[in-house]
C-alpha cells in the first residue's frame, strides 16, 4: 500500500511538472556589464526548442548581424556577432513568447549587457594630423599627440621618448595628451606607453605602446619628381651665391675648376622651383654624369671639354631658350637660372630615352666615431659646422655661410664627405686659365665621412664605370647616403 501511494505521489508531480512553462536561462545577467565584445549570448531551454522558432523569435538592439547555432542538442543556443562589437555599446536582447517542441509555453524575456572596453592607445599623430608608424620620421622639436579610446586616469599613464619620461599635457576630455620632442638630439628615436596604465572606471591598459620613428630635419619645400637625374652646374663664386635650389639637391659635388675658385655640380632627383645660376661643365662634370647616368645641365662648353665630351660622352643639355633665362636679380654671367619644371620638361622632350635611375638613399646605422663638431677643407677653404638641433651641418666657405636663396635659410647638410683622388693640371689654353684641373672618378682613393657630429674613415670605389660611387667604411660596412642633402667635397 505504501508503494502505491509513492508511486501516485511522483506521476502527480510529473504530471504536474509537465503543466509548466519551459524555462530560459543565460549566461550573462541583466544589465550585465564588461562582456567581451566577441563573446556569445547562450540561451539554455528546460526543454526541446527549435532552432528556427528560437531564429524567428531572438532579436536584437541596435540591429547587429550574429547567428544562431546549436550548442548542445536542441535545449541549448549561441547568438554570435558575425564581428566583435563596438567597445562600451549597449545592446538589448529580446526573446518573444513562443512555444517548445512539445507545445508548452516559453515566455521568453529581455536581457541588456555592455560591451567592455580596453583601453589602448589608438595613435600618436604629428603636427599635420598623420598617425606615426615605425620607419616614419618627425621634424625636430615636433608636437605629437598621444589619443586614447577612452577617458584615462592621467597620473597613470607612463609616457617615454627617447628612454625619459615625457611631460603630457592632457586635453579636458582626458583622452588625449601632448607633448614636445624639444631639446632631443637628431637620429633614431623610440617613443613608449607603458602597460598598466587605467581609465576612469578602472580598466587597466593591458598592452604597451611603442613606435620607432627619428627625429631628423627636412626639407619641405616644393619639387617635382625625376624619372632619372638631372646635374645642374653651379658657380661657385662670391658673386654667385647665395645660389637656388641647393637645399633640394640629393648631392652637391665641389671641387676646384680654375683660378682657386670652385664648381659646384648639384644632382637632383626632385627638383624644386627655381634652380642657378648656372655655369659650364668641367671634365669632372662629364665622368658624374656618367657615374650617376643621368643628364648634365649646363651654360656653354669650353673646346676641350667639348673635346673630352666627344671621346667620354654624357648626355648635356645647353641653354636653350624657352628653357633657361637670365634673371635681373643677379648680376651676368652668373644670373642663368633655370625652373624645376622646365629640368623636367627637357628631360621628357629631349632625352626621354635615357633609361630610369635614382640614387640609393637610406639612413645609415653607424657605430663608433670620433668627434666632429667642426669640420675643415682647406682645398676649398670650407669648414662645416654641426648643429645638434637639426643633426645637420651649415657650411661656411671664404668667410661666407651658405643658405638657400630660395628659402632664405642656412643651407643644411646631411652628411658630408671628403673624397681623396688623384687631381692634376691640364695646359689646355681655352681661356680658362693656364691649367684646369682634371680628377680621377674611375679608380679608388680614401674617404672622411662626417655624420650627426662624427667622424668616420673610410674608402671610395669606382665599382662601376656607369654606376654611382661605392663609399664604405674602414670596418666593412657600405656606407648608405642618407635621405637629404650629401655635400662631397672632391680633393687631393
Amino acid at each position: 500500500m505504501v508503494v502505491l501511494v509513492v508511486l501516485i505521489g511522483v506521476g502527480a508531480f510529473l504530471a504536474y511538472q509537465n503543466t509548466l512553462p519551459t524555462t530560459v536561462a543565460t549566461n550573462f545577467k541583466n544589465a550585465q556589464k564588461d562582456v567581451p565584445t566577441d563573446g556569445s549570448f547562450v540561451l539554455t531551454f528546460s526543454r526541446s526548442v527549435s532552432l528556427d522558432v528560437v531564429r524567428a523569435a531572438l532579436s536584437i538592439t541596435p540591429a547587429t548581424d550574429g547567428t544562431i547555432t546549436p550548442v548542445s542538442g536542441q535545449t541549448q543556443y549561441a547568438w554570435t556577432p558575425s564581428k566583435p562589437l563596438p567597445e562600451l555599446a549597449t545592446y538589448t536582447i529580446t526573446l518573444k513568447p513562443i512555444l517548445d517542441l512539445g507545445g508548452h509555453h516559453v515566455n521568453g524575456g529581455q536581457w541588456s549587457f555592455t560591451t567592455i572596453i580596453i583601453p589602448r592607445v589608438v595613435a600618436i599623430t604629428a603636427a599635420d594630423g598623420a598617425a606615426l608608424k615605425d620607419g616614419m620620421e618627425i621634424d625636430p622639436s615636433s608636437t605629437l599627440k598621444l589619443t586614447f579610446n577612452d577617458q584615462m586616469e592621467p597620473v597613470t599613464i607612463k609616457a617615454t621618448i627617447g628612454g625619459k619620461i615625457a611631460a603630457l599635457k592632457w586635453a579636458d576630455d582626458d583622452r588625449s595628451a601632448t607633448f614636445s620632442t624639444a631639446g632631443l638630439a637628431s637620429g633614431p628615436l623610440t617613443i613608449e606607453i607603458a602597460a598598466g596604465g587605467r581609465d576612469q572606471t578602472g580598466h587597466t591598459v593591458a598592452a604597451g605602446f611603442t613606435v620607432k620613428t627619428g627625429i631628423y630635419w627636412h626639407d619641405h619645400e616644393h619639387t617635382i619628381s625625376l624619372r632619372y637625374p638631372a646635374l645642374i652646374q653651379i658657380p661657385n663664386d662670391e658673386f654667385a651665391r647665395d645660389q637656388n635650389g641647393l637645399q633640394a639637391a640629393d648631392v652637391v659635388f665641389e671641387y676646384l675648376a680654375e683660378g682657386g675658385i670652385t664648381r659646384l655640380t648639384a644632382v637632383f632627383m626632385n627638383v624644386p622651383n627655381v634652380i642657378g645660376p648656372m655655369r659650364s661643365a668641367r671634365f669632372i662634370s662629364l665622368k658624374l654624369g656618367r657615374h650617376y647616368r643621368g643628364l648634365l645641365f649646363q651654360s656653354g662648353e669650353s673646346q676641350a671639354t667639348r673635346s673630352r665630351a666627344a671621346s667620354d660622352p654624357t648626355p648635356q643639355f645647353f641653354d636653350t631658350i624657352g628653357y633657361q633665362y637670365r634673371t635681373g636679380a643677379r648680376y651676368a654671367p652668373d644670373n642663368l637660372m633655370i625652373n624645376g619644371d622646365k629640368v623636367a620638361a627637357a628631360e621628357n622632350n629631349f632625352f626621354s630615352r635615357i633609361p630610369a635611375f635614382s640614387i640609393p638613399k637610406a639612413r645609415p646605422v653607424l657605430s663608433g666615431g670620433s668627434g666632429a663638431g667642426t669640420v675643415a677643407v682647406g682645398e676649398h677653404y670650407s669648414s662645416y659646422a654641426y648643429d645638434a638641433v637639426t643633426g645637420t651641418y651649415q657650411k661656411t666657405e671664404a668667410g661666407h655661410r651658405y643658405n638657400d636663396a630660395s628659402l632664405k635659410q642656412p643651407l643644411r647638410i646631411e652628411m658630408v664627405i671628403v673624397v681623396h683622388t688623384r687631381e692634376w693640371l691640364l695646359d689646355v689654353g681655352d681661356g680658362h686659365g693656364a691649367h684646369i684641373h682634371d680628377y680621377d672618378l674611375d679608380s679608388s682613393g680614401s674617404i672622411n665621412v662626417y655624420y650627426k657630429g662624427l667622424g668616420y674613415k673610410g674608402t671610395w670605389k669606382s665599382a662601376d664605370s656607369h654606376g654611382p660611387l661605392v663609399f664604405t667604411l674602414d670596418g666593412g660596412q657600405v656606407l648608405t647616403l642618407p635621405p637629404g642633402l650629401v655635400w662631397i667635397d672632391v680633393t687631393q
